[in-house]
């Protein structure tokens, strides 16, 4: 800008201090936007892009909004990824003061919004963090409009990407890198390059076939930095050293848990006291589902990225948006802990009882969601109107914990024992706070009559002046004779009369003119005068006070952060328990009964989501798994037969068991499973040069390198993305290897096209097979969706191509070609008129060595290369007998 006014200095010095920002920037009524931060806005908020000295050579671009209006346009361009910084008028404006005082208050990005249009009900909206080297890398979590903070360390080969796993199940809104070794730490997470960041140096995560999500933000270095980072957290939480927390020996984790605090600090301006613990957390701890996996199981979100259809959504019967948080955490994270998960089984189950039930849940329907509104609280953004709905909220509490304390359930006992009534606090804010507060405490009429006499003094005073006003103005329309006279208040001439042109020859000698206007004049008088000073004095003093009142009420409950919080958990923990009881009378789920053991046993099976989806009934189906003797389940059948349905159930009902849910089924033994792998569907990663069959290769090999024989693994059509012998091979191989290998030999359910992986069974003797039923009656396929044991003769693929609408010449040329595929093993081709010799000839020059074939010879090398004579009889009984397993 060439020879900025005042004002623009002073904005453009505040916009120096915070780069990568849109600097929203109080004038009046409006926060405007100036230079690339207007045409950013202008464009991204559909709104008109103006400037400033229009007329001069280098006019300033500028568009604004109302401020009263700005919290929409602010969620947008959050929502967005862009950061704002929100800058207030820090003074009040006075006659003669050009120039007000101006400050950032708050910067919003999309890892610390806090607001209720910012934050979506029953989504968490996670702040993440992640320092470290190449064998070691911390990673750290914090939901800053709940005060929920946590931090782990992973070493080794795969730290980095057990960390990108941990990215992608908390999935968060943003995430701090430090600056100078961004690009490789981009690199190692799998995030994309920070290239074309433009102006903002932010960038939404759009790579739909990464599982990360979120805002990448590169900080200084400085606020990683382990030198200072204990006393970061020492000093925020108030104690000596971090062990209490788990933390000892941890640098990164603390590290990347220092620049997540620092980091809402100098964006907040506040020291968000309601992050009161840090919880340090292992891998370990809860049954692990990466990204892949909770994509592929609809655990979350549906294929089609909705948000219906999910498991989630099925099951959420909560009532307030903390129970759903909740029960999303129990999904992300289901329990390992078998006594954990048998006494959420046990408070299900009481409150199976539906008259209890319905008393809890129709009071919770007056509970607001404390945890943010204790959050709003402490970061000094709570209105009046979160005051009244926590008193409301904690209103309640006592007759939660009154109708759970008699529970012969453990769990309910000590949520009723950590529900806190607090009744000072209760007392304090219904003394005072009115019933019904404005938005804004601005607006003034907070604070109830009654509370402070001062306050109340300054109001019966403002009271009668303003009754003064009101009865001079009948006393002077009397005594001028003008009818039409009025006594009016704006901002900038405070009161005046108001008279018209027409009755100007009227008006008294002692009436002074302070503004002519087309149609009227304004006056004022001495007496007018000496009112509205003491109006427009009371009334500021009223603000000021009413204000100090407001804070110290707020500040007041803020001390008592730790118990209402403590009653925000408990009360978010029984809307959970609600809700998982309310799901199992609704869609007939019974408890499982979890054990010891390595046994899946469900009896009459049934995947939730589909049956609520289908207008027919569910066919329910039997799965039995083990360690030993089926460990290795391979599925046959028809396509569109439910082979896919069955994989994704077996995980389902694991995964809500373990959640401590009841599950759909009419019986269901099942163990603790620590990981569920999924290798579903296919999807490719166009940008970054990974086909189909690439993304299918680099799933299962992960699997591969990382199951263990406490897992679940569900694989649906490995190898289909290649030629038929080049997947039939690797299919084989990798069911042979997921059942062999003493570390990675898992409970597996592999569901497959290649009928030829049936014959493992034959020589492993921990497989089984089973098919998916399917009929023709009358030329047509009919799919029975019943699990059994045995093979499939056919995949009835040109059933399914037919009911899908492919032309009749085309299913009537595919049905003829398979004929010839399976008469003469693919000679397409073959004449059917030529004798027998020449069709031998022409199988013979379309055969290829088979699968099966290459495996036999392979047993031949072996026996060729032992030396009878160097064996003992045993050593030569035990080699037949592997000989023997090895022959197809």
């Amino acid at each position: 800008m060439d020879n900025p006014t005042p004002m623009l200095r002073q904005y453009l010095d505040i916009k120096k201090q915070y780069p990568g920002t849109l600097l929203f920037f109080r004038l009046g009524d409006f926060y405007e936007l100036f230079n690339e931060d207007a045409q950013i806005g202008a464009r991204e908020l559909q709104i008109t892009l103006t400037a400033r000295h229009k007329d001069s050579p280098n006019p300033v671009p500028m568009c604004g909004v109302p401020y009263h209006a700005a919290a929409g346009y602010i969620s947008k361009l959050v929502r967005k990824g862009y950061r704002v910084a929100i800058c207030e008028q820090a003074e009040a404006a006075s006659k003669g003061v050009k120039l007000v005082k101006r400050e950032v208050v708050r910067v919003i990005t999309p890892g610390t919004a806090v607001d209720s249009q910012l934050v979506e009900r029953t989504e968490s909206s996670y702040l993440a963090a992640v320092t470290g080297d190449d064998n070691r890398v911390g990673v750290s979590f914090l939901e800053l409009s709940t005060g929920e903070f946590s931090a782990t360390e992973e070493t080794g080969p795969e730290a980095w990407a057990k960390v990108a796993e941990h990215l992608g199940r908390y999935a968060p809104s943003e995430i701090l890198l430090p600056r100078s070794p961004d690009a490789r730490f981009r690199h190692n997470l799998g995030l994309p390059t920070p290239e074309g960041l433009g102006l903002l140096n932010v960038q939404p995560n759009d790579h739909s076939s990464a599982p990360i999500a979120g805002v990448v933000t590169p900080i200084d270095d400085e606020c990683f930095a382990s030198d200072t980072a204990t006393k970061t957290l020492c000093d925020h939480f108030d104690v000596k050293d971090l062990s209490v927390f788990g933390l000892a020996g941890r640098a990164h984790a603390i590290s990347a848990a220092a620049a997540c605090m620092r980091y809402v600090q100098d964006t907040q301006k506040a020291q968000a006291a309601h992050i009161q613990s840090l919880d340090y957390f292992e891998s370990a701890e809860f049954m692990v589902l990466d990204a892949v996996t909770l994509a592929n199981l609809e655990i979350i979100r549906s294929r089609n990225d909705s948000s219906d259809n999910s498991l989630f959504s099925l099951i959420d019967e909560t009532i307030t948006g903390m129970g759903g948080r909740l029960l999303r955490a129990w999904l992300l994270r289901p329990s390992i802990k078998r006594s954990e998960i048998q006494t959420r089984l046990a408070a299900v189950n009481e409150l199976g009882d539906a008259m209890l039930r319905d008393k809890i849940r129709l009071i919770l329907k007056s509970v607001a969601d404390l945890e943010r509104l204790i959050g709003r609280l402490n970061l000094g953004t709570a209105s009046p109107r979160d005051l009244v709905a926590l008193k409301a909220s904690l209103d309640q509490s006592p007759v939660i914990s009154e109708s759970i304390i008699g529970s012969k359930a453990l769990l309910l006992q000590v949520l009723a024992e950590n529900i806190f009534e607090l009744p000072e606090v209760r007392d304090l804010i219904a003394r005072a706070i009115v019933d019904e507060p404005p938005q804004n405490l601005a607006d003034g009429g907070v604070i109830r009559s009654g509370y402070d006499s001062d306050l109340d003094e300054l109001r019966e005073m403002t009271a009668s002046v303003k009754q003064a006003i009101a009865g001079f103005e009948a006393q002077e329309r009397e005594r001028t004779g003008i009818q039409n006279l009025k006594i009016r208040f704006n901002n900038v001439f405070g009161y005046f009369i108001e008279i018209s042109k027409s009755n100007l020859s009227r008006v008294p000698d002692d009436y002074d003119r302070r503004q002519t206007l087309t149609n009227a004049e304004r006056f004022t008088t001495a007496q007018l005068k000496e009112w509205e000073a003491k109006v427009l004095g009371a009334e500021e003093k009223m603000a000021v006070l009413e204000s100090d009142l407001y804070r110290s009420v707020v500040d007041t409950v803020a001390g008592e952060t730790r118990k209402i919080q403590s009653t925000a958990r408990a009360l978010a923990t029984v809307d959970t328990l609600c809700s998982l009881a309310e799901t199992a009378a609704k869609r007939n789920f019974i408890c499982p009964q979890l054990h010891d053991g390595d046994e899946i046993e469900i009896r009459s099976g049934r995947h939730p989501v589909v049956e609520a989806s289908i207008r027919d009934s569910f066919v329910p189906n039997d799965i039995y798994l083990n360690n030993s003797t089926d460990r290795l389940l391979i599925v046959t059948g028809a396509n569109m037969g439910g082979k896919s349905t069955v994989l994704r159930q077996i995980a389902v009902i694991q995964i809500l068991a373990q959640i401590g849910s009841f599950v759909p089924a009419a019986s269901a033994r099942l163990p603790i499973v620590d990981r569920v792998w999924t290798r579903v569907g296919a999807s490719d990663d166009l940008a970054s040069g990974r086909s189909t069959f690439m993304v299918e290769m680099t799933e299962t090999a992960t699997i591969l390198r990382n199951a263990n024989p406490r897992s679940l693994i569900l694989l649906d059509e490995i190898g289909r993305g290649t030629s038929t012998f080049d997947g039939l091979s690797i299919a084989w191989a990798v069911a042979e290897f997921l059942h062999n290998s003493p570390e990675r030999s898992a409970k597996t359910v592999f569901a497959t096209h290649y009928h030829e992986l049936t014959e493992l069974a034959e020589s492993l003797p921990g497989a089984k097979t089973y098919q998916m039923t399917a009929t023709e009656r009358d030329g047509d396929v009919v799919f029975l969706h019943k699990f059994q044991p045995g093979k499939a003769s056919k995949s009835y693929g040109i059933a399914v191509a037919k009911l899908a609408g492919l032309p009749p010449e085309v299913i009537a040329r595919a049905e003829a070609v398979l004929q010839k595929l399976e008469k003469y093993e693919l000679a397409v081709f073959a004449d059917e008129k030529k004798d027998g010799l020449s069709l031998a000839a022409a199988k013979a020059a379309t055969a290829q060595v088979s699968l099966f074939a290459v495996s036999n010879e392979t047993t031949l090398a072996e026996v060729r290369d032992v030396d009878p004579a160097g064996m003992s009889a045993d050593e030569l009984r035990s080699f037949v007998q592997h000989l023997k397993q090895r022959i197809i």
